[in-house]
């Protein structure tokens, strides 16, 4: 049957809901690495065309063919995918969240996570929580604060009660693992400092790591290379000094050592800010800071402290690192001349 106005209204509105967003991205061209996230409203357009397929489906006649075979066999397919669908997201729990068909690359290494968000409120940090608990049984586990007393521990609040009281936080001590989400940063590459003792992976991307500033928990030959690093940085002059570190610019690694590391030295985090020579390669939300933020971790070695970032291959103007205090704000600052 011919169409009638309802449906023309109907058709023309569906092709504006898909049309306008997909068309404003092109023309617009927002430099935002999360700008893919904000297209899920189109969810409902996809719906709606699918029930509208389905219902036209159904009315359909193929000579030879009964009038309700042709419906009934889409609905069998679409019946077929979907399942499909729900199988995989079971195994994939639980990262569930990370769900992709097939016409999306999942086999080549990382490039999910330079492309899309894989976390999600932090309810994925719960598997390294469990397998932390499976590695050191039956003792207390000292954490960071913000994995153990804030909104980041909501993969902790999921755990049985006994569990998550073996998880706990002492202000005088380092934390004997750190919890490190894999945030999407298409420009820069992984930094083997430190060292990880377990991936977890969904389609060969990492979503989570969970690494350690002792050194005895590895292979003695990753406490070797960090005896390298330390010896090839510090034969080069400091090139800043703050908070007790000597910090080293080495090849395209920022490097800083703190000769005598005291107990709880490394239990906050270390901050740099890069500024990039073009805006390019900043997000839109960044483009009046000017710079970009990443975190990174130290070690203890020799009664050392060495921490150590890899930096971008593009130019940067200037570097800002210093270590992070609980409530916000910086322990100690410095500046990097480049």
């Amino acid at each position: 049957a011919a169409w009638g106005v309802a449906e023309l209204r109907f058709g023309v509105l569906l092709a504006t809901c898909f049309a306008l967003p997909l068309v404003g991205f092109a023309l617009l061209r927002p430099n935002t690495i999360t700008g893919w996230r904000h297209f899920y409203f189109l969810h409902g357009p996809f719906c709606l065309l699918a029930t509208f397929a389905l219902a036209w489906l159904r009315g359909l006649s193929v000579r030879g063919l009964p009038k309700e075979w042709v419906g009934g066999a889409a609905c069998a397919l679409m019946a077929a995918g979907l399942g499909a669908a729900a199988v995989e997201i079971a195994q994939i729990h639980p990262n569930q969240h990370l769900y992709f068909n097939f016409l999306v690359d999942r086999k080549t290494p990382e490039w999910l996570r330079t492309r899309y968000i894989t976390g999600y409120y932090f309810t994925e940090l719960r598997q390294s929580y469990e397998y932390l608990l499976r590695q050191t049984p039956a003792v207390a586990i000292n954490m960071e604060k913000n994995t153990v007393t804030s909104i980041f521990s909501l993969g902790k609040m999921i755990l049985p009660a006994a569990d998550r009281r073996r998880l706990t936080y002492d202000p005088r001590r380092d934390p004997e693992f750190y919890l490190n989400i894999k945030r999407m940063r298409r420009d820069l590459l992984e930094d083997p400092f430190p060292p990880v003792l377990h991936r977890f992976k969904v389609y060969n991307n990492t979503v989570l790591t969970v690494s350690t500033p002792d050194l005895s928990r590895f292979d003695p030959a990753v406490a070797d290379g960090y005896r390298v690093l330390h010896r090839a940085a510090t034969a080069e002059e400091p090139v800043a000094r703050a908070g007790g570190y000597d910090v080293h610019l080495h090849g395209k690694r920022l490097v800083w050592v703190k000769e005598t590391c005291e107990p709880g030295a490394l239990r906050r985090e270390f901050r740099l800010n890069l500024y990039p020579a073009n805006a390019y390669y900043l997000p839109d939300h960044l483009r009046k800071q000017g710079s970009f933020e990443l975190d990174a971790r130290g070690v203890r070695f020799d009664g050392k402290c060495l921490g150590a970032r890899r930096l971008p291959d593009f130019a940067l103007t200037r570097i800002r690192l210093g270590q992070s205090l609980p409530g916000g704000g910086l322990l100690w600052e410095t500046e990097v001349p480049l």
